[in-house]
């Protein structure tokens, strides 16, 4: 109370009411908006994105994977891989084009829209086995990345894709044909490709960069607090880190460092990535973590050393269906172990199962570490997961239920979208719809 007759009558209060309500309306509303909670995971999309591969269908018997075989419910969003570019014309190409154009299966993937129109599909460019000469060639000049950039406007709107994700593996690199000039042009690359979209009338088509974790190769190709920006989201392959390559056994995707990762292996895990990453400038919710449905294989040196960072003669044999030495898919390790005896260990420190038989050895992912990634990424609050790839996974239940992996992954990760009932409305009113 304010003393004596200090009291204003009621009517000079109601006056003074009146005339300082705007400010009043002002601090109250400013009030209610320092209430609403800064948005966390669940206050926004995130995806768990799936790879088809183009070569999977030219399998034999069973084991051909075709589009038909894309489990859609599993997926937010499905990535058709690989396109090239042609290094003459500098033009979108087909790698496969037997199956890509003869047996339709561009056209094929984008009519999976018809079915299920909030499906999101996207087109990677590029690949380990594509080579970066292309890429270096293209990315040089600004007269041939408009070429290119016209040529994915082209193929984007024929066939009704919502993104592009550039796999260039790996700009800079002397070792895969780069130059020291790719680091800018590569980031040069990557806005022009989303001010194309703009100027194309497609603002809401969005723009990937598949990147690695390993510091030689991001120091010498990419500028990550600007790539980061650039892009829509980064896509972190968070494996491959370890091979035949490196001499010893090892699983290819662990979550931390061990003791024996020294030197430059030290950090080079899904970790240390992805805070490399942050710490450098890319929020969370622009990265999406990749994890694989293959195993790395080696041959051992010893077959009574069979840890890990075991000798190795080499890698592993080549998969039955796969065909490659060193590499093997989620299928190929799960009916292997039913035909035969292996010993199954767990890697606490890198998160990961790896096991052994005779003289071959495999570190690869099962159920159980992909739910830990998964729950690892949820509380990062990362924007998403992508999965390598989905002819990888025991898509026919050889092995039990389809997919183990995939559905283990999309149980534990939760994608998510933001929606209201009628699908309007700002993001304050629009409530978090769980996708699982």
């Amino acid at each position: 109370m304010i003393p004596g007759n200090l009291q204003p009558p009621v009517s000079g209060l109601k006056m003074l009411i009146n005339d300082m309500w705007p400010l009043i309306s002002v601090a109250l509303l400013l009030h209610l908006f320092l209430l609403v909670p800064t948005p966390t995971r669940a206050d926004r999309d995130t995806r768990l994105v799936c790879y088809f591969t183009n070569w999977s269908p030219q399998r034999s018997g069973e084991y051909a994977f075709d589009i038909s075989d894309i489990p859609v419910d599993l997926c937010t969003h499905v990535s058709y891989t690989f396109a090239g570019i042609d290094e003459h014309t500098f033009e979108l190409k087909s790698t496969v084009p037997s199956f890509d154009i003869l047996q339709k299966g561009y056209a094929r993937f984008s009519q999976l829209k018809d079915k299920y129109p909030n499906l999101k599909l996207s087109l990677a460019v590029g690949g380990w086995a594509h080579g970066g000469e292309a890429f270096q060639k293209m990315a040089s000049s600004l007269t041939f990345r408009e070429i290119f950039i016209d040529s994915v406007i082209e193929f984007m709107r024929r066939y009704n894709l919502d993104g592009v994700e550039m796999v260039w593996l790996w700009p800079g690199s002397p070792d895969r044909g780069g130059t020291t000039s790719d680091k800018d042009n590569y980031h040069s690359l990557i806005n022009e490709l989303k001010e194309g979209f703009r100027r194309a009338g497609h603002e809401s088509w969005e723009v990937y960069v598949q990147v690695p974790i390993d510091r030689y190769r991001l120091g010498l190709g990419y500028h990550q607090r600007q790539l980061c920006t650039a892009a829509d989201y980064v896509y972190i392959t968070g494996y491959d880190l370890r091979g035949s390559w490196n001499g010893q056994t090892d699983v290819h995707s662990a979550m931390n460092n061990r003791h024996f990762d020294t030197g430059a292996l030290r950090d080079v895990n899904v970790r240390g990535g992805l805070q490399d990453w942050m710490n450098n400038g890319c929020p969370a919710n622009k990265i999406v973590l990749g994890v694989p449905l293959f195993g790395r294989t080696y041959t051992l040196q010893d077959e009574s050393n069979h840890g890990l960072a075991a000798p190795i003669t080499g890698p592993g044999k080549p998969g039955p269906h796969t065909g490659d030495g060193g590499y093997l898919g989620y299928f190929e390790i799960c009916s292997a172990m039913k035909q035969s005896d292996w010993t199954i260990e767990w890697d606490e420190r890198g998160v990961c199962p790896y096991a052994y038989s005779g003289d071959q050895w495999v570190g690869y992912e099962n159920q159980i570490s992909l739910e830990e990634k998964a729950s690892y990424a949820r509380y990062m609050q990362l924007g998403g997961m992508y999965a390598f790839s989905l002819d990888l996974d025991d898509y026919r239940g050889k092995c039990g239920a389809p997919y183990p992996l995939l559905n283990a992954l999309r149980k534990a990760f939760k994608p998510k979208k933001l929606c209201s009932p009628d699908n309007i409305g700002t993001t304050f009113d629009r409530e978090p719809c769980d996708l699982a």
